[in-house]
């Protein structure tokens, strides 16, 4: 399964129809054959290569932040299983 990110475009080649655009720090590449208006600043939805959707400031913030907190969870998650695979080894170590 693929998900639309938001992310925010820094960059257009309009002579290649390219935009680039930060998400998060990262910076990603998307065609604008979809958006051929969008301008430096606007927020857009990238998906497979392309953005798919310009979104509203708010839109895009609030879609920003529920991506902050997934990542969260899934942080979290992860040090929980390093805490847990580390305690296992330690365990079979005193075995």
């Amino acid at each position: 399964m693929c998900i639309a990110a938001p992310a925010q475009i820094v960059e257009i080649d309009r002579e290649e129809n390219m935009l680039f655009a930060d998400f998060g720090g990262a910076r990603q590449k998307a065609k604008m054959d979809l958006l051929p208006d969008v301008e430096i600043g606007d927020y857009v939805l990238i998906h497979a290569g392309y953005a798919i959707e310009k979104l509203s400031e708010e839109a895009a913030k609030e879609s920003l932040e529920a991506w902050e907190e997934l990542l969260e969870v899934l942080e979290e998650e992860d040090r929980e299983m390093e805490k847990a695979r580390m305690a296992h080894l330690e365990s079979l170590e005193n075995q």
